[in-house]
């Protein structure tokens, strides 16, 4: 927790217990409490208190309800130096609470102390847009004038949120203004503003490269730009990649879900199939770290526009550590033109919109996957990667994963997404070659921990998904937690054919199947559960007492 500097009180030292104590080990004591509820009631027991504790008290402010906007706007009016206090302030709140959230804003157009600042109107994530319902609300924040005067202040008003460092932004105005940034395009003007997050709107404004002063250029401190879910407008991009001296993170992710009145633009001049959107990336080039870019649904992408220069406009990124790309993404086609970042340490695929576009097509999807990361790797890759070089495949959540949640068994899942979703001999082969360049493959999949799957930007209350790891070079054999070694591994089996140390398991015998269809090995380690129903493949099990199988005639098998 921030400290806060010790002040003066009004009243004297108590002789003795703890308000006895100077107000600089008291605000010792304070800042270890993390509790709202405690700091409320410490507040309330005396004047000395009230003066130390209410800077904590208001330092952070989650706003759900309008009933809470309207106390806290008539405890702001009472006592002026309050709007001071406030550090962070977070506006989360769904239709049915939106009687009273526009008490406050008189009152944020004030908080010249305001640091981090979140947004969060309702809007038809996983609400109307699962049930179809038309989406016709609104921010009841002004959030327009609020950025607007936060850049250009009103005649005889200073600069509003003066010191403000992040914003949150997924509101939505009225009308047909509802996706439209309007004047808060004066954001990327912003003196202190470090990280923006924008999601849900047309990146869009009334702007073009020509309106932006020379001196305009290269200005800003931004350093982290976010788009999700939103219809991305390259030559606006461009003019927003003009302002800040060093951006360091870019992530750009056009919309996956679509409804009347947020189609994207089917105009290829003006989306990232456009040859300009590398030309505006390369405005950052000198200090852009990590990028990310989502092409958008499958339905509404535009034809590329090939660049005879593409490549070596991807090249020209020298500082980019950290690239995550959709298959779909004309970066992608870039890439794999020899177009790879010298710099570049992670190169993180994504399945999203390839995936949502599938549906329940696993095997379509599954193909377009490896197939793609095979060639990438056998075929694409410089003749020189950086050392300790990580692919890593991330799979969004699929259909077959919610299935898997009918299942009790972790074992039985984990093991039918290595045989069935995980192409074993594929991910060796790829494994192989870069772990030969002394590099690594990763495969992840997004989870959510309830089964019940929801769509970005997570709004509050929704469960965040978590990215569990499915597979990592730097453990070869190892899918899911389990080890494929005695059945995958060629080598170790042909050794224990030459000692006669391979066995066939009763569960297979019983079945009539051969060693290659057991796979068991007898060195002493444990064979792997195999639980697939509906393959009614055996249960491979441990044969503690050889006395019990016949070793396999190796020669007639």
């Amino acid at each position: 927790m921030l400290r806060q500097e010790p002040g003066a009180t009004q009243l004297g030292l108590a002789d003795r217990g703890l308000l006895s104590l100077v107000d600089e080990l008291l605000l010792n004591i304070i800042d270890q409490i993390d509790s709202h509820k405690t700091l409320c009631n410490l507040a309330a027991t005396c004047i000395r208190f009230q003066g130390l504790v209410e800077p904590y008290v208001w330092r952070n402010l989650l706003v759900l309800r309008g009933a809470h906007a309207r106390s806290i706007a008539v405890a702001l009016d009472s006592r002026e130096e309050r709007v001071d206090y406030i550090k962070e302030l977070s506006i989360r709140y769904k239709d049915d609470y939106k009687d009273g959230i526009a008490e406050l804003n008189h009152f944020m157009g004030l908080m010249g102390k305001l640091r981090h600042l979140t947004l969060e109107s309702p809007c038809p994530n996983n609400s109307e847009w699962r049930s179809g319902v038309y989406f016709d609300g609104w921010s009841t924040i002004d959030y327009t004038n609020l950025l607007t005067s936060a850049v250009y202040p009103r005649q005889g008003l200073p600069l509003a949120l003066p010191c403000l460092q992040s914003l949150t932004l997924h509101s939505h105005g009225a009308g047909d203004r509802k996706f439209s940034l309007g004047r808060a395009v004066a954001m990327f003007r912003h003196p202190t503003l470090r990280k923006i997050t924008l999601s849900c709107l047309n990146f869009d404004g009334n702007m073009s490269l020509d309106d932006i002063p020379e001196d305009d250029r290269k200005s800003t401190p931004l350093q982290s730009l976010t788009l999700v879910e939103c219809n991305v407008h390259v030559p606006f991009l461009a003019v927003v990649l003009s302002l800040p001296k060093a951006l360091k993170e870019l992530s750009i992710g056009e919309r996956l879900h679509t409804f009347p009145e947020c189609e994207p633009s089917m105009n290829p001049s003006t989306r990232t199939s456009s040859k300009q959107f590398l030309v505006a990336l390369q405005q950052q080039a000198h200090s852009l770290q990590r990028l990310t870019h989502i092409g958008g649904h499958i339905g509404y992408q535009t034809p590329r526009e090939i660049d005879p220069e593409g490549s070596t406009r991807l090249q020209s990124l020298t500082r980019l550590e950290h690239l995550e790309l959709g298959l779909e993404s004309s970066l992608y086609y870039y890439l794999r033109q020899n177009g790879f970042p010298p710099a570049l340490k992670t190169l993180k695929m994504l399945d999203t919109a390839i995936s949502l576009n599938a549906s329940h097509d696993l095997r379509s999807l599954l193909e377009i996957v490896f197939r793609s990361l095979t060639s990438l790797v056998t075929e694409h890759l410089p003749a020189y990667l950086p050392k300790d070089f990580t692919l890593h495949m991330n799979f969004a959540d699929h259909p077959f994963f919610s299935q898997l949640f009918f299942m009790e068994e972790v074992e039985e899942q984990n093991h039918i997404i290595a045989t069935y979703f995980l192409n074993r001999p594929t991910v060796y082969k790829i494994a192989t070659i870069l772990k030969s360049s002394n590099s690594r493959f990763c495969i992840s999949r997004e989870k959510f921990s309830s089964g019940m799957s929801y769509i970005p930007p997570y709004m509050h209350g929704e469960e965040l998904p978590v990215e569990e790891m499915m597979y990592d070079s730097d453990d070869y054999w190892r899918f899911n937690g389990y080890d494929y070694q005695t059945m995958d591994d060629e080598q170790l089996r042909g050794d224990f054919r030459e000692q006669n140390r391979l066995f066939l398991c009763i569960n297979c015998r019983e079945h009539g199947l051969g060693v290659d269809q057991c796979l068991h090995l007898g060195d002493g380690s444990a064979c792997l559960p195999c639980r697939i129903v509906h393959a009614r493949a055996c249960v491979y099990e441990r044969i503690a007492n050889e006395d019990t199988v016949s070793p396999v005639d190796l020669e007639a098998d």
